[in-house]
């Protein structure tokens, strides 16, 4: 059953508030045609035993880098704040280190900065990244990633940042499993990148909502949304960039459109790193980091020949090596595009 009017209402709420970055910086948030159906369906779609409840709890949102999904999450962030009749709510950000979680919190921030309104109802406290919306007693709070410290919240929202980085499931469990029983309608959004990791916690709900698109399973309170291509895509179709990006000629230029993880991405690359280390034509410096990664890396094949470098099940790092394919990548593609910067100067360090 779906209820225009709660629909309508959190996208009035959302598109008070203005844009916090770039070029964007103080304009009106407008939902992009992907953010106001995720919005809709979410908020909109009711229980048909209890028309007074939203159907969803859980929301799983992958999609790739720059498509606003920081701004989207602190918008819900505020609403489930504000503007969800909740009682002292207990909203909260988490990722994987405090940093990371942060980033939602403060762009969430700079919106209610922006809004003359909210500025008056709403304290920020910086110190401790919390904001208390006072006419109801709510709260917006970071959390660290000390698990320990998790149990006995009365979560009513959870904004979960970059699933993907979360080390092991400890605080994924800690968070889902109990912490909004006390709540009628607890909600809890995960917004991810796509990761590599297929021993992860985000692997796994991953793949909870791959099934439910593609119809092996079904789970009336899950909501997923996943923008990305199958291994077997041709990332050369321009067609293709637009389902992995939605926000495409609106926050994101041709030109920007980010390099995924997949084997479409990173065969190309890996295979041209193969050949230039078999024929001795890497200039590495003995980098100890960059040695250290390759020793991790292991190189994985699908089924189609496509390559590309995972670490298999090692806890060690391999960012190191995956940045050098990327890079890689970059290069092969503006091959012909000139000299390097380095060519008339050095690296920049910043103090």
């Amino acid at each position: 059953m779906f209820d225009e009017s709660r629909a309508r209402r959190v996208i009035r709420f959302i598109e008070c508030q203005k844009h916090t970055k770039g070029e964007f910086h103080g304009k009106p948030f407008h939902l992009l045609p992907w953010q106001e159906k995720i919005v809709r369906d979410v908020f909109g779609t009711v229980r048909d035993e209890a028309p007074d409840m939203r159907q969803f709890n859980q929301v799983y949102i992958e999609i790739g880098k720059k498509n606003g999904k920081s701004e989207l999450g602190a918008a819900l962030a505020l609403n489930m704040l504000i503007n969800d009749d909740e009682w002292k709510a207990e909203v909260y950000s988490c990722a994987s280190d405090r940093q990371q979680a942060g980033i939602v919190f403060d762009v969430a921030v700079d919106m209610v900065q922006q809004n003359p309104t909210l500025r008056k109802l709403v304290k920020i406290i910086p110190s401790t990244k919390r904001m208390v919306y006072q006419p109801a007693g709510s709260i917006y709070q970071v959390l660290s990633s000390e698990v320990a410290t998790k149990h006995g919240l009365n979560v009513s929202a959870c904004i979960f940042d970059e699933l993907h980085t979360q080390p092991t499931r400890a605080l994924y469990d800690v968070m889902t499993q109990g912490s909004g029983d006390a709540r009628k309608q607890p909600l809890w959004f995960f917004l991810t990148t796509a990761g590599t990791d297929r021993n992860s916690v985000c692997w796994e709900v991953h793949q909870k909502a791959m099934d439910i698109l593609e119809g092996r399973k079904r789970d009336p309170r899950f909501y997923p949304i996943v923008y990305g291509l199958p291994d077997s895509a041709d990332w050369k179709d321009e067609r293709n960039w637009y389902k992995c990006n939605p926000s495409l000629g609106h926050t994101i230029t041709i030109d920007m459109v980010p390099f995924g993880q997949g084997f479409k991405d990173m065969s190309p690359p890996t295979k041209e790193l193969m050949r230039l280390v078999l024929e001795h034509n890497v200039a590495h410096g003995g980098h100890p980091v960059l040695r250290w990664n390759m020793d991790n890396a292991y190189v994985r094949t699908d089924p189609a020949g496509n390559q590309k470098i995972d670490k298999q099940k090692s806890t060690e790092k391999v960012d190191g090596a995956v940045a050098l394919v990327m890079g890689l990548d970059r290069a092969m593609k503006n091959g012909n595009g000139g000299g390097s910067v380095y060519d008339s100067r050095g690296l920049l360090v910043l103090d």
